[in-house]
């Protein structure tokens, strides 16, 4: 029966990721106005053209109670383990949402909620790394143990064009909102150790932008060789695809997963969003 890995559509991981280690996905909704949508009902194209075109920004709600349940007790019903690993709870309520939803689940010894302190592909190679595991019939326990220590290791470093959407999902202040856009700044950011965002650099140009990530990069790259590295973007393919090749023939990783951020995640950040995910 083996452990299972639940995770939700935060996580960013490409869909044949996912059908190859069966990992069962949980879903938060986006809404434009009083429409709402399931991201696997919109391409990632048709979510930002509409992004880019509403008058109103799209807001993110989380999994209902009634989801995570059913998701938690479909996985647990022929006997097996299970580890969910979800967005970090310092942007949004899931894990809580989790925790209530454990409580009142029969056979809950049996599962193990991991709050990632993540977001897109920094939580989604949590989630790969635990279905590898899992795969080698690795014990829950030891699949748990290994992933508090590889979220203590993950890096999170992301740059956007504007902070207007972070500012109206609440993730940033109002104030940081209007100084970066009277400044026309260009934000260098990272998710904190305890799963917040936080600026790191204000930037004045998209170039020194991204020449600020590789630096960082390069502060932090002694371990990269042999490592599974995470690139998540919103409509900068050829920006991201810069980042993946000298990943590959710079640090000489073992591989680079690359992917667009989903609707939900994306919500927050908007198009132009890069973000690069590596342990050190």
């Amino acid at each position: 029966m083996g452990v299972k890995i639940i995770t939700d559509n935060c996580c960013d991981l490409p869909q044949d990721i996912i059908d190859e280690y069966d990992i069962k996905m949980i879903h938060m909704l986006v809404r434009f106005g009083v429409k709402e949508y399931q991201p696997d009902t919109l391409s990632i194209d048709e979510f930002y053209k509409m992004m880019v075109e509403s008058p109103e920004l799209p807001t993110t709600s989380q999994p209902t109670m009634e989801e995570l349940l059913h998701v938690y007790e479909e996985c647990l019903a022929d006997g097996s383990e299970a580890i969910a690993i979800h967005l970090s709870s310092g942007m949004t309520g899931t894990v809580q949402s989790a925790q209530m939803a454990w409580d009142m689940l029969e056979g809950k010894e049996r599962l193990t909620i991991i709050d990632s302190r993540k977001a897109s592909l920094g939580q989604g190679l949590l989630v790969l790394q635990a279905a590898r595991l899992a795969k080698q019939d690795v014990m829950r326990e030891q699949i748990v143990e290994e992933m508090f220590a590889l979220r203590e290791r993950m890096n999170c470093l992301f740059t956007i064009n504007t902070l207007e959407y972070l500012v109206k999902g609440g993730r940033v202040s109002r104030t940081a909102g209007l100084v970066g856009s009277i400044l026309d700044i260009k934000p260098v950011l990272h998710v904190n150790p305890e799963g917040f965002i936080e600026p790191l650099e204000k930037v004045r140009s998209r170039k020194g932008a991204l020449r600020r990530l590789v630096r960082l990069i390069n502060e932090r790259s002694a371990k990269l060789a042999g490592q599974t590295v995470g690139i998540s973007y919103v409509a900068c393919y050829e920006e991201a695809s810069i980042f993946r090749d000298d990943f590959l023939n710079k640090y000489h990783v073992k591989e680079v997963i690359m992917n667009p951020i989903g609707p939900v995640v994306g919500s927050h950040v908007g198009p132009g969003a890069i973000a690069i995910f590596f342990a050190s």
